[in-house]
Parts: C-alpha cells; sequence; structure tokens
C-alpha cells in the first residue's frame, strides 16, 4: 500500500469522525431548540481541530511504517489518480450544492442550507479519498 493510500484513508477517518461530531452536536441542538440551529463556530471549530489531530496522528504513524516513501514525490500514476478522484468528487459536491439550492427555494431554511452545505462538503471529500483508493486499487 502506498503512502497515498494510507493517507486517503487516515483522512476518511479524520472526516468521518469530525463529521459524526458535528453531525451529533446539530442535532443535539436541533432536539434542545425543536427547530434546526443556527451555525455554531465552536463546534465548527472542534470539527476541524479533530481533523487536524486525527490527520497528524495517522500521518505520523503511517510515515513512520516507511519512511523514504513518505518523502518520494508522486509518480505519474499517482498524478492522474488523484486528479480523477478530485473530479469526480468535485462533480458531486456540483450536484449537491445544485439540489441544496433548489431544495432552499422550496423550504426557505438559511440554518437548514448552511449545515446540508456543510455536509455536502464532507461527503465530498470523503468520496474523493475513497475513489482515490478505489483506483489505487484497481490499478488505474
Amino acid at each position: 500500500m502506498t503512502f497515498q493510500e494510507k493517507s486517503a484513508w487516515v483522512m476518511i477517518l479524520a472526516l468521518i469522525v469530525s463529521g459524526a461530531f458535528y453531525a451529533l452536536s446539530v442535532y443535539g441542538a436541533a432536539a434542545a431548540l425543536e427547530t434546526i440551529p443556527p451555525p455554531n463556530g465552536i463546534g465548527m471549530g472542534v470539527a476541524v481541530v479533530i481533523i487536524i489531530a486525527i490527520a497528524i496522528f495517522g500521518h505520523a504513524v503511517a510515515a513512520l511504517g516507511n519512511p523514504t516513501e513518505a518523502n518520494s514525490p508522486e509518480d505519474e500514476r499517482a498524478r492522474v489518480i488523484v486528479w480523477r478522484a478530485g473530479n469526480l468528487s468535485g462533480a458531486l459536491l456540483g450536484v449537491f450544492s445544485i439540489l441544496l439550492i433548489m431544495a432552499y427555494a422550496v423550504v426557505q431554511s438559511g440554518h437548514l442550507l448552511f449545515h446540508a452545505l456543510i455536509a455536502s462538503l464532507v461527503i465530498s471529500q470523503i468520496a474523493e479519498y475513497v475513489l482515490t483508493i478505489w483506483f489505487y486499487r484497481r490499478g488505474v
């Protein structure tokens, strides 16, 4: 397994943990308020700190296994894999964004739009890392 693939696994874990934390905090606030809560800067900040902590620790552990591979530049195959995964996840983010804008026209809730856009960003980024792993495994 290449370092880039290990890195993708680390980032999937970081995004799932921080996304779950943020989703649970929004759900808890929604249950307490009985409505969609406004954006919470502290909750977002904690979610970002969770991503950073897991990414630093995970990449350090991944690099300890093979430090020379961690510092080596990407080869041509890796560049194509990352480009394709990013291209497809960007299209997914675009579809989510258009659907959410259309949903906003119906629901008219800015708070819901904000939280849904954050969710779509997390989902599309997870999709990019999943596609990266899949392309590495397929040998694309």
